[in-house]
């Protein structure tokens, strides 16, 4: 999401000098890449750029790509076979050994394919969202087609029509419901094409309840992957802007107060580090009937037992589905003692659990890194 906020931002520096850019999307890919389908890069006329769609093996090439798109005005549908022996001829060296399919398009002021501004408005409101980009499939590859379809989360329900249109409206609903990008075969007039439906998030959001010092790293470590971030606490003292200067809010909120479960969107993370045994208690009553992904309460496993113990004596007992989504000690065991490393484990541990993966490390883990 931090990538994509820089591509929003690059593009609006763009459109207020009057240029123009190109934008790379991976819409394929096979075999072992870098990044997946939906990586993106914005290429202005200047050579500056935003966004990563490999680890900077592909870029160079895709800047000199680049220019026959900002000449032409039309799009391109560009192939890096790694498996290929051309690679070496290409210079490239990806040693991914996989293929990648890279749409690039012209974007300014007069044409505009619509991407940045539906993702950047998605972003904003917080809204998941779904792309679906068709391609032909023809014996010398992919070749783009005119149609493409934007959906968001909450969109009003109707009737998605016939044709590809109605097809592609229909694959991105589906993709709304199984949070997940996918590809689809579709039969059209013209032959047989594919269509890359692409699901986006919104971006995660944290809760941190608790505005001590030890808040200041996590907010700042979440900022940094692009996540929406609440700070909350009780008093005005701690509550200051020039404390957390990269929060997206804060919300003066005492611990039983207005904070309740309704203010927590679905699937949120929330961390409670108040330092206060009593307000912790009455933050876990709330946000365990809260519809946030994952609560982690900071401190011993002794803390959270007495937690629960107390709870259970207030008459408010845990479900299995809530105390599945309680982790405490929250974050990751990797040695962490000071509050940056402490907030390092914090955040990798709500990835891990926001993404169903285990934390272990990646040479233990079977099959691809990808899924």
């Amino acid at each position: 999401m931090k990538e994509q906020a820089e591509i929003f931002a690059l593009y609006e520096s763009l459109r207020a000098s009057g240029g123009a850019a190109v934008l790379a999307t991976v819409v394929r890919t096979s075999g072992s890449t870098y990044r997946r389908a939906g990586a993106r890069m914005l290429v202005t006329g200047d050579g500056r750029s935003a966004g990563l769609i490999s680890g900077g093996c592909l870029e160079a090439d895709l800047r000199e790509r680049s220019a026959s798109v900002f000449a032409a005005g039309k799009p391109l549908l560009v192939t890096y076979d790694s498996t290929s022996p051309d690679d070496i001829l290409w210079g490239l060296g990806l040693g991914c050994t996989g293929v990648a399919h890279v749409l690039l398009e012209r974007v300014s002021d007069t044409e505009e394919c619509g991407v940045i501004e539906f993702l950047e408005e998605c972003r904003r409101t917080r809204r998941a969202c779904a792309i679906a980009v068709p391609y032909l499939l023809s014996g010398t590859g992919p070749v783009l087609t005119e149609s493409r379809v934007f959906f968001r989360e909450g969109d009003t329900p109707g009737d998605d029509g016939s044709g590809l249109e109605g097809e592609l409206r229909r694959a991105c609903r589906s993709a709304l419901v199984s949070r997940k990008s996918s590809y689809v075969s579709l039969t059209v007039a013209e032959g047989k094409a594919e269509a890359f439906i692409e699901y986006v998030p919104p971006p995660v959001s944290l809760f941190v309840f608790g505005a001590g010092p030890d808040a200041g790293p996590l907010v700042r470590l979440a900022k940094e992957l692009g996540w929406h971030v609440t700070v909350a606490d009780g008093r005005p003292a701690y509550l200051r802007r020039e404390l957390f200067p990269l929060a997206d809010e804060l919300l003066l909120s005492h611990p039983a107060g207005e904070h309740d479960a309704f203010t927590i969107p679905r699937g949120a993370a929330a961390v409670i580090m108040t330092h206060n045994f009593n307000n912790d208690v009455a933050l876990a009553g709330s946000l365990f009937r809260s519809p946030a992904g994952f609560v982690g309460l900071l401190g011993p496993r002794a803390k959270s037992d007495m937690l629960i113990a107390r709870l259970a004596a207030d008459g408010i007992v845990p479900t299995t589905e809530e105390l599945a989504r309680f982790h405490s000690p929250v974050g990751l065991d990797i040695g962490a003692e000071t509050p940056e490393e402490i907030a390092l484990a914090i955040i990798a541990e709500i990835q891990a659990v926001l993404h169903d993966r285990p934390g272990t490390p990646l040479r233990l883990r079977e099959g691809p890194i990808h899924r």
